[in-house]
């Protein structure tokens, strides 16, 4: 999440927290809401980025170099963590349980309900931490790039290894089947990947093939002993 001044319709300079990957406005640090920088509907106007100094009274109050109130970012940061740690507990990754980041958000909502004014970050900083992990790089495997969606959009390309889960991209044909990765080789020569769909024959792919085919889902849940 990135955190740039922005001018208000109100004349004032607030602090704006925008999605890293696409820099669309997700709120603004105070209790005015995004929509004093950007009306119902509106994008985001380039030009109202800017180098000056916050002028808005609340939002200098939560800045992270003060010792004020908790800033809004750092407080849905604390409930995406727990969440996230919730959904980690059930013992599957979340990015594959959906059920699972369900019921955390319920428990959540229940034992300590955030500001609905949260949610969208929440959200942003949740589809963050999961990013970083599609992203983590497998150790030992040679290096296959395939486009990865963020849930908060942006596109980013992630490696793949055994097991994470791929979609083809069936917008021509209409059929979006799902994979799994079965492994990653590297010949002198070139670089293949063998992925196989439900119980199919596995099929291998080149690493150029792949990534103009195929886009990550998730990253492939841990061996049992590892959760």
């Amino acid at each position: 999440m990135e955190h740039k001044s922005l001018i208000g319709h109100d004349g004032a300079v607030h602090e704006g927290l925008l999605n890293s990957h696409t820099g669309f406005l997700i709120d603004v640090a105070c209790d005015a809401g995004r929509y004093s920088v950007v009306h119902h509907y509106e994008r985001l106007d380039p030009a109202r980025v800017t180098d000056a100094p916050l002028s808005c009274p609340a939002c200098v109050a939560v800045s992270p170099h003060t010792a004020g109130p908790l800033h809004r970012g750092r407080l849905a940061l604390r409930y995406a963590e727990d969440v996230l740690a919730r959904a980690d507990s059930r013992g599957y990754p979340p990015a594959l349980d959906d059920e699972g980041l369900r019921l955390a958000f319920v428990a959540l909502a229940v034992e300590d309900p955030p500001s609905r004014r949260l949610y969208a970050l929440i959200r942003e900083h949740l589809a963050d931490m999961l990013t970083d992990r599609a992203l983590a790089a497998p150790e030992g495997i040679p290096q296959v790039l395939v486009p990865y969606t963020r849930y908060t959009g942006g596109t980013v390309q992630a490696p793949v290894g055994p097991g994470d889960r791929l979609m083809r991209d069936g917008v021509a044909s209409g059929h979006f089947p799902i994979v799994r990765v079965e492994a990653v080789k590297e010949s002198p020569t070139s670089v293949t990947v063998t992925v196989r769909e439900k119980d199919w024959h596995p099929f291998t792919w080149s690493a150029r093939e792949l990534g103009r085919y195929f886009f990550k889902l998730d990253r492939a849940p841990l061996p049992a002993a590892e959760r």
